[in-house]
């Protein structure tokens, strides 16, 4: 009797654009949470006050010169005497942080730094730069904290407010990211463009696509408008339902020439269009700007097995490997491209590497198994089967196809793991298929029965359910009623898989 393999489906060209516009999930890859650092962006550098007495401001300007040039231990030195000599002055203490933490002595500087907080009434540069120095010594709720400070003296420090932002993301808060953003935005000038790219992103994480289009429009008017405006932007168009105006934002990036993320989204575009010709033009076409590119060649590969040329997504996935040959994506791409062409022993070659990646899925070991099953090496497939369910007991493809493995020389055990398969995933007919085979194998046809009748009352037009019932019937030695329950099942499907064998037990 033909045996079941069932291998988990995988699209080869999973569509980002798909559905109608208003419902259409927007492909944000790229746009993840930006790392929380110690950014190297101008901060804002101390002023000298009247608390600066006699030869004080001399100093101050002759420090200041030794920072700007980098000569900062004569800026320490400098700096340091001033604390001394104008102990109340807060922009001595704010060089001398400043001057310290350019010479990695953090710990000291952050002391200077909350002098320079304490002189300051509004102030709130040496607290900015504090929470950064404390976020470069790991103490990111520290920084948090110092940030908030900084905010609460000074709430139009837009500095502080987008490293709060920041800081509030890494902690999952988008909406209170969004806030601070927000705020930033409004406080910072036009020249200073990272809150508002950044506010635009969140805005486009969230589904609110409409404020993203607010943030960019007018910077995205400019020729040398940056790449991630442009990109956002055409984002939100297409979450808007303008998706001309998406389109020509992206084209607009493809002509840079700077990323494959533009080539990847208009090609999806001309996908949900139904434009697959177009979507392999993009595609062919961003092959020759960026040459080798793992991530473009898995997108053209994938496009070409959904239109079936199985061979050259084949080609496209191997010349990606060739670039990224730890790839994840190309790996499974690749195997199932093998297995479609028939090509067994390739397709088990990358399920096999892609396994032993740290990057490997319990479905992807059993993809790998259902392989390797298929080339009657059972014993094998039975071994990484249950690999699968030592880390992963509630996956209930590997109890499935573990179970049908065992149903000849281990009925019993197959059908406990038959039961719970079915019990994880009862609308799964081909679950309770097996089951009533493991049954029917274990002696117990009572039961086999029963699971093949309320197959059948689930599927009264299947003719597999009528087929396995009927064999039943005949080792009950029922075999009027079974002979016409194969006859049925002949009627209700001629050629379906297992009609050879059923015209054998007519015979």
């Amino acid at each position: 009797m033909r045996r079941r393999f069932w291998i988990i489906a995988v699209s080869l060209f999973p569509l980002a654009f798909g559905a109608p516009a208003s419902a259409r999930t927007l492909d944000l890859l790229g746009l993840a949470a930006p790392q929380l650092d110690h950014r190297a962006d101008r901060l804002e550098l101390p002023h000298a006050s009247p608390a600066l007495k006699d030869g004080g401001l001399e100093d101050f300007r002759r420090a200041m010169r030794a920072f700007l040039t980098n000569d900062f231990q004569t800026a320490e030195r400098l700096s340091r005497g001033l604390t001394q000599t104008a102990a109340e002055a807060p922009e001595g203490w704010y060089l001398l942080g400043m001057s310290l933490a350019n010479l990695d002595r953090r710990e000291d500087a952050i002391h200077a730094l909350d002098q320079a907080a304490e002189r300051y009434a509004e102030n709130a540069a040496p607290l900015v730069v504090k929470g950064d120095l404390l976020l470069s010594l790991g103490r990111r709720d520290d920084a948090g904290a110092a940030w908030q400070e900084a905010i609460r003296v000074d709430p139009g420090n837009w500095r502080a407010q987008e490293r709060m932002a920041a800081f509030l993301e890494s902690r999952g808060d988008r909406t209170g990211a969004i806030r601070h953003y927000e705020q930033a935005v409004a406080d910072a000038s036009a020249g200073h463009v990272y809150p508002r790219l950044q506010a635009a992103r969140l805005h486009l994480l969230t589904g609110n696509p409409a404020r993203t289009e607010e943030l960019l429009e007018d910077m995205a008017r400019l020729d040398d408008a940056p790449s991630l405006a442009l990109d956002y932007l055409a984002r939100a168009k297409v979450g808007l339902d303008k998706g001309e105006e998406g389109k020509a934002l992206f084209d607009r990036l493809i002509a840079r020439s700077e990323s494959v993320r533009p080539v990847l989204a208009r090609a999806r575009l001309a996908v949900a269009d139904q434009d697959l010709a177009e979507a392999q033009a993009i595609l062919a076409k961003g092959r020759t700007r960026f040459p080798g590119n793992p991530a473009l060649l898995l997108e053209h590969g994938r496009l070409l097995g959904a239109s079936g040329d199985y061979d050259q997504a084949l080609s496209a996935f191997d010349e990606g490997l060739a670039a990224a040959p730890r790839d994840p994506g190309l790996l499974r791409a690749a195997s199932l491209a093998a297995a479609r062409l028939g090509q067994d022993d390739k397709a088990i070659g990358y399920a096999g590497e892609l396994a032993d990646l740290p990057a490997a899925t319990p479905d992807d070991l059993v993809r790998l198994a259902a392989l390797v099953e298929k080339t009657g090496e059972g014993s094998e497939a039975a071994a990484l089967y249950r690999k699968v369910l030592a880390s992963d007991p509630d996956n209930w493809v590997a109890l499935n196809n573990l179970a049908h493995l065992l149903t000849e020389t281990a009925p019993d055990e197959a059908v406990s793991l038959a039961e719970r398969a079915v019990a994880l995933a009862p609308d799964v007919p081909t679950l309770r298929d097996t089951l009533g085979l493991a049954q029917q194998k274990a002696g117990d046809l009572d039961l086999a029965a029963r699971t093949f009748e309320a197959m059948r009352t689930e599927q009264p037009t299947a003719a597999l359910s009528a087929y396995r019932l009927g064999v039943v019937r005949l080792e009950e030695g029922r075999l009027e009623e079974g002979r016409l329950l194969l006859q049925e099942a002949l009627s209700l499907d001629p050629d379906f898989a297992y009609a050879p064998q059923a015209r054998q037990y007519l015979q």
